[in-house]
C-alpha cells in the first residue's frame, strides 16, 4: 500500500508539472540541478575524452583571432591547449563589424536564472525560457566548433565567432548543425528543449572567451533582445563568479571610454562628459535596469539620485536624473 501511494505521487506531480508549467519553472529552476552547466563538472567531463588535435578552420586563421586560440577542439566545451592566462591589459572585442557580422538575440523568452554562483556551484551562463521545439539561433556569425550531446549540457552547439567570443547554446531537443559549419547570425542551430540535466524545458545561454564563463549581461541587453554596445572591453574584472556578477561601473566606464565606445546616446563612438548633470525623459518601455545599462550607472545610483524606491513605477513623460 505505501509503495502504490508513493508511485501515485510521483504520478501526480508529473501530471501537475505538465499542466501548469509556468508554476515549475519559477519553482524548479531556481534550485536547477546545475550538472554540466556547473565549471568543475565540465573540466572533469573533459578528462574522459580523447585528445583532439584539429587544425583551425581556414576562416578562422587571421589575427587577432588565432592569436587568442590555436586549438580547435569538437569534443569538449572548453579544453584549449592555451590555457587561460591572466589578461594583463584590456582586451577590445568589436562584437558588430563589417568583418565580424552582425548580432541576434538566440530567443526571445524570459530570463529564468542568472549567471554566477549557485551554492558551491558555478552556473556558467543564463536560462532562457521557451518552449519545446522553439528555434534557437546563433548569436553571431561563426563557426561550429561543437555539436553534440554533452554531459548535463544535454544536446549542445558551441560558436566560435569571428569577433574572438564562443557562445554555447544548451539543453536542445535537436541539434540543426554540424561541426565546421559556417553560420551566420540568426541562423537555425538547434530546437528548444530540456536534454541533459534540465529541470523544465529552457535555453541555457554562455558567452566565453578563450574557455572562461563571463556572465552575458556584460554585453547583452536581456530587457531589450539587442547589445548594450558594438565593443565588449575583457579585463580580468570580466570574469568574476559571484550571482549576477557585474564588473564596477567604474571600471566600466573606464573601459569603454579608453576604447571609444561608451554610450550616451545609445550611439557607440560617442562620449559622455563626466562634469554636470544629467536626465531622462521617459519613454515607453523604460525601465530603471535598462537606464542603468544606457547611462552606465547602477539602479541604485538612479533611485538616490531621484529619491526613489526601485519598485517606483515610472511615469510617462517624466523625468530623472541619470547623473
Amino acid at each position: 500500500m505505501r509503495l502504490f501511494s508513493r508511485h501515485l505521487l510521483v504520478s501526480l506531480l508529473t501530471g501537475f508539472c505538465l499542466l501548469a508549467p509556468g508554476f515549475i519553472f519559477s519553482q524548479q529552476l531556481s534550485e536547477e540541478p546545475v550538472g554540466g552547466m556547473d565549471e568543475n563538472a565540465e573540466v572533469e567531463a573533459s578528462k574522459a575524452m580523447p585528445a583532439v588535435s584539429g587544425s583551425l578552420p581556414a576562416s578562422l586563421d587571421y589575427y587577432p583571432l588565432n592569436a587568442y586560440y590555436r586549438s580547435w577542439d569538437t569534443l569538449c566545451v572548453r579544453r584549449y591547449s592555451e590555457p587561460m592566462s591572466s589578461i594583463q591589459d584590456s582586451i577590445r572585442i568589436p562584437l558588430v563589424s563589417e568583418n565580424t557580422g552582425s548580432f541576434v538575440f538566440p530567443r526571445s523568452g524570459q530570463l529564468l536564472s542568472p549567471f554566477g554562483y549557485r551554492g558551491r556551484r558555478v552556473h556558467a551562463g543564463v536560462d532562457i525560457k521557451l518552449d519545446l521545439y522553439d528555434s534557437v539561433s546563433s548569436a553571431f556569425d561563426g563557426i561550429v566548433r561543437m555539436a553534440k550531446y554533452y554531459a548535463g549540457y544535454g544536446n549542445c552547439v558551441v560558436v566560435r565567432h569571428y569577433n574572438g567570443l564562443e557562445t554555447l547554446y544548451g539543453h536542445l531537443s535537436k541539434i540543426k548543425v554540424r561541426v565546421n559549419q559556417e553560420v551566420k547570425a540568426g541562423d537555425l542551430i538547434g530546437l528548444g528543449g530540456r536534454t541533459g540535466r534540465a529541470s523544465c524545458t529552457h535555453l541555457h545561454f554562455e558567452t566565453r572567451f578563450k574557455g572562461m564563463a563571463f556572465n552575458p549581461k556584460q554585453l547583452i541587453d536581456f530587457e531589450n533582445h539587442s547589445l548594450i554596445s558594438d565593443t565588449l572591453v575583457i579585463t580580468n574584472r570580466t570574469f568574476g563568479r559571484s550571482r549576477d556578477y557585474m564588473p564596477g561601473n567604474n571600471d566600466l566606464l573606464a573601459s569603454n571610454e579608453k576604447a571609444g565606445t561608451y554610450k550616451k546616446t545609445g550611439k557607440t563612438g560617442s562620449k559622455a562628459s563626466s562634469a554636470g548633470k544629467k536626465y531622462h525623459t521617459i519613454k515607453n518601455g523604460d525601465t530603471l535596469y535598462a537606464l542603468s545599462r544606457k547611462y552606465n550607472t547602477s539602479v541604485k545610483q538612479i533611485c538616490a539620485l531621484n529619491g526613489i524606491k526601485p519598485t517606483k513605477v515610472l511615469k510617462l513623460g517624466s523625468r530623472l536624473r541619470v547623473r
